[in-house]
């Protein structure tokens, strides 16, 4: 068993995403607002990058197309497109349409992380647990603490 676990490495930016976006609900509407969904867009983008980038060509290598992949590469697509939703009636001031955004965005980000946590990851974890250390460094390429 390798010393690091994609699935623990991606579940704890997880948890991060799950905090930042509460952080952009819990500021709707106050000036600190835009800043706060900007901080999650911007690791929201990180995370589904570094998931397209590294992790499902791997699992694409071993699987060959098609299969969860597909799926998750059409949810990230979805993802996207709230995102941007969300910084234009951020920025055009749209309390109602901010509500409603996020409220989707959220419901659709906890669906989709369920999704890989119980499905993806721990296939990832079976099927690349030879490459899975190579893989988090690409991922998080910052020194490792012991």
């Amino acid at each position: 068993m390798p010393s690091l676990v994609l699935s623990h490495f991606l579940s704890d930016q997880h948890r991060e995403l799950d905090h930042l976006l509460a952080s952009a609900d819990n500021a709707l509407a106050t000036p600190e607002g835009p800043a706060a969904l900007a901080r999650f867009r911007e690791r929201m983008e990180h995370h589904l990058a570094i998931e397209e980038q590294f992790l499902f060509p791997a699992i694409a290598e071993r699987m060959g197309p098609g299969g969860p992949v597909v799926v998750m590469r059409a949810e990230h697509d979805s993802i996207r497109g709230l995102l941007r939703q969300a910084s234009e009636v951020v920025k055009a001031n749209d309390r109602e349409g901010e509500a409603r955004v996020l409220d989707t965005l959220t419901v659709l980000i906890q669906q989709h992380h369920l999704k890989e946590e119980n499905v993806l990851y721990p296939l990832s974890d079976d099927m690349l647990a030879d490459r899975a250390e190579s893989l988090i460094q690409a991922m998080d390429p910052a020194p490792a603490h012991a």
